[in-house]
């Protein structure tokens, strides 16, 4: 809270204003304190510069909490502008689910559909037509600027500002301006400008809603914000600029040797004229130097733009990765993983070695046109065999081009078995399944191996032309030269000097020409890198979703159909037909059925991780589609079968989605669930060291965290897939005990094949081949099943004497 005296301001004059919210709160944007050490004044000069919020990408500042008011000041922004969106949406996608960045928040506001950009302005400079913006305060906070107050408001001036032998306090007028302040409840309320200003760092947040095309203009392209990869090193075009001006300086230094040989020869020699000579070198010396100290300056320049593109790149990448809806993801973990790593071909690509290579291509011609100017006739020579290297280079790019193509495929065919080995190494030993991979392995490796050495032929063919190129313009410069210098119109020093400057103008070009097969490498990774950047995601940006909704918990689904994807030219199989079930608020339901009956893919239906080829999902009567995603994550619980816990510690993996909850709340989960004997009963606790796919854990154990990772949330609807089937009788009974006991009130749906999990539910639906066979009370519908023979008993895997246990169970 502001330390202000205030003069608060009833909001019901401004009829647009809501009370919404939005992320975090840079602190390398505050103004430094005038007292502060130098370090810090380094650090916030370093890591921001005013209207260049990409400056802060490789700035590392303290986070501020997601509940702090800058977090509000945002959301309230997107409200404002008429597009209201929640917290849990807005932090969606971020690195950390506690503490934001400052690039994160800028990230935030823009992935809620608006551009956003940080300035320095005085609340007096900030024009009207940019209003409201969002102020940084000092004390890592935000508010809302709306404008100058109508009426003066009266202040107390600090006992601090008061001259010696004043009067204690001194009332007086000043100017004021109308802020939101998040933390008195969003109200409008008037400041005066001392008092602004004692609590103001001086930069602000200017945002502004993306564009959308109105319908009634019909279907429209989008707009196009430019190539991913594009977009961003364009972020940092300053930098590149930089450098060209830095290779323009080394080459042109470059002469500087070429022409203190050229006068050695013609004049020092001749005349023995040492002293020129001493001062020829000590010139050409110093030029030397600059040209190393401006190669260092550009490579440096380069390095920070590549690291700082590098940074956003990767995290745009992943954050896709992350992003993307289910059915689209592909196939094969492995293919995935080795499209992401495939970025690091495009990034080595565009590192300063290339780049440096590429800023001297121009100056070709500037060594041609010296030759022409030294050596005349000899500038004809290098004239005409640039267009043959550059022909030939062009030429072996087409067999390249498709060369490394079938050469990535094969590379992510082999990552794919690697990938699979890797994680499935206890069961290709239980089953003695080595030699399969292996098999496997060394076929996608030769296949490999054999692309890889195509490519590298082509390229050392590239290399090598370029180079007996190379000796060829020598060995014809000196031979023309010759007869010119017997025609009296060329020196020595001069055919010298074309003959250094002609070397120097096919360099770059013999550098181009051996990066062939890395660019189509680049360009290969590139290509797939754009398809996977183009795929669909969970949150789509063209969507206005409902945020924040009231979920009760009601879901109904209306002739829901699904298939998962299929190779083209398959047909999928049908998992899910024309189902439709309606589940109230609060019921707690079992779903029954046989092996592949649908269970299981009704479940990531209802969850909304995959969504229906044909019919709707609905909960409390609005299609989940229209429900933002992240809102939907915090009022479902959802546990599949084959839950993965992740490297970390136990606390860590049941706190995975809620890294806010409170000890509280892990308590709470680890009684529920039993996992509290588990940490009490280790040196660790609950910082318990879980390996990979939670290794060092029972099967049982590995359940237990994934539940409570589910629980913790406390979900309004939750979806469970045979949660007991790993536990053992005494652990589940208990189990049931607490788990009955925590979700009154919630809706509950479960997945099952154990009979002692019908205790927890009072309605059972059983499925059969995709379609609903049975539905109703738990007591009428095990009755029916005791009594009906065929697919039915056996869609529910029960027997009689499976029935008869599943109602003594339930009794």
């Amino acid at each position: 809270m502001l330390a202000l005296k205030i003069a608060l301001r009833d909001e019901s004059g401004s009829s647009r204003l809501h009370s919404h919210v939005q992320p975090d709160r840079p602190e390398y944007l505050l103004r430094p304190d005038p007292q502060k050490s130098k370090a810090m004044k380094n650090e916030v000069s370093g890591a921001f510069a005013p209207n260049r919020p990409d400056d802060g990408a490789e700035a590392l500042p303290v986070s501020v909490k997601v509940d702090d008011t800058l977090l509000k000041s945002l959301v309230w922004m997107a409200a404002y502008h008429g597009r209201p969106t929640s917290e849990a949406s807005m932090l969606a996608g971020l690195p950390t689910g506690r503490f934001i960045s400052p690039k994160q928040a800028q990230l935030a506001i823009e992935q809620a559909g608006f551009t956003a950009g940080i300035i320095e302005r005085q609340p007096n400079e900030v024009s009207q037509m940019l209003l409201p913006v969002v102020l940084f305060r000092k004390d890592h906070g935000g508010m809302i600027l709306i404008g100058r107050s109508p009426k003066d408001v009266k202040v107390i001036k600090p006992a601090s500002e008061i001259k010696e032998g004043a009067q204690p306090e001194v009332d007086e007028m000043e100017a004021a301006y109308l802020v939101v302040l998040p933390e008195s409840g969003s109200k409008i309320v008037s400041i005066g400008v001392s008092q602004l200003k004692a609590n103001y760092t001086g930069y602000a947040m200017l945002v502004k809603p993306v564009g959308r095309v109105d319908e009634r203009a019909g279907k429209a392209e989008p707009a196009n914000d430019g190539h991913w990869l594009l977009s961003t090193l364009w972020r940092f075009r300053r930098y590149y600029w930089s450098a060209a001006l830095g290779a323009l300086l080394i080459n042109v230094l470059a002469l500087a040797g070429t022409f203190f040989t050229m006068n050695v020869y013609d004049r020092v020699v001749p005349n023995q004229a040492f002293t020129t000579l001493w001062s020829l070198a000590i010139g050409v010396s110093i030029a030397m130097l600059f040209e190393f100290i401006s190669r260092n300056v550009r490579a440096h320049v380069l390095d920070v733009a590549g690291k700082k593109a590098d940074l956003i790149m990767g995290a745009m990448l992943f954050r896709k990765a992350l992003a993307i809806r289910m059915e689209h993801k592909p196939a094969s973990s492995g293919s995935f993983a080795n499209q992401l790593r495939e970025f690091e071909s495009v990034r080595d690509f565009v590192a300063s070695a290339t780049l440096a290579t590429v800023s001297d291509l121009p100056f070709t011609l500037l060594y041609v046109a010296v030759i022409f100017m030294i050596g005349g006739q000899l500038g004809f020579i290098p004239l005409l065999l640039i267009p043959v290297i550059i022909g030939v280079s062009l030429m072996i790019q087409w067999p390249l081009k498709k060369v490394m193509k079938e050469n990535l495929r094969e590379s992510s065919l082999k990552q794919g078995v690697l990938i699979e080995t890797v994680e499935g190494i206890e069961t290709l030993k239980a089953t003695g399944g080595e030699r399969y991979m292996q098999e496997r392995w060394e076929l996608f490796s030769a296949k490999a191996s054999d692309t890889s050495m195509k490519s590298k032929r082509l390229s050392a063919l590239a290399m090598n032309f370029v180079s007996w190129i190379t000796q060829f313009e020598t060995v014809m410069i000196v031979v023309f030269g010759v007869y010119l210098i017997a025609d009296g119109k060329l020196t020595q020093g001069a055919l010298i000097g074309s003959v250094i400057l002609a070397s120097r103008a096919l360099a770059p070009l013999a550098q181009v020409a051996g990066l062939a097969v890395r660019f189509q490498q680049a360009k290969a990774a590139l290509d797939s890198l754009s398809a996977l950047m183009k795929k669909p995601v969970e949150h789509d940006p063209e969507v206005e979703y409902l945020n924040n909704p009231s979920i009760s918990g009601a879901i109904e689904l209306k002739r829901v159909g699904f298939h998962y994807p299929s190779p083209s030219g398959m047909k999928p199989p049908e998992f899910l037909k024309d189902i439709n079930v309606k589940i109230n608020a609060g019921d707690r339901v079992a779903i029954l059925g046989r092996v592949g009956s649908g269970k299981s893919s009704l479940l990531r239906v209802m969850s909304n991780l995959y969504r229906p080829t044909s019919g709707q999902v609905f909960c409390d009567g609005i299609d989940i589609k229209q429900i933002d995603p992240a809102d939907w994550r915090a009022n479902v619980g959802y546990v599949s079968q084959d839950s993965r816990l992740f490297y970390g510690s136990l606390r860590e993996n049941v706190m995975l989605g809620r890294p806010d909850a409170s000890i509280h709340e892990l308590l709470r989960v680890g009684k529920l669930t039993g996992l509290d004997a588990i940490a009490a009963d280790n040196p660790h606790g609950w910082n318990l060291p879980i390996g990979e796919n939670g290794d060092g854990l029972s099967g049982g154990q590995k359940q237990l965290v994934a539940l409570a990772r589910s629980l913790i949330a406390r979900p309004k609807l939750m979806l469970m897939d045979e949660p007991t089937s790993a536990m053992d009788t005494q652990t589940e009974a208990a189990f049931i005990t607490h788990l009955n006991e925590a979700t009154q009130g919630t809706t509950l749906v479960v997945v099952t094949h154990r009979p002692s999990l019908l205790q927890l539910v009072d309605r059972i639906i059983v499925i059969d081949g995709g379609r609903v066979v049975t539905d109703g009370p738990k007591e009428e519908v095990l009755a029916a099943l005791r009594g009906t023979s065929g697919p039915a008993v056996t869609s529910a895997q029960h027997s009689d004497t499976q029935a008869q246990s599943v109602t003594k169970d339930a009794s």
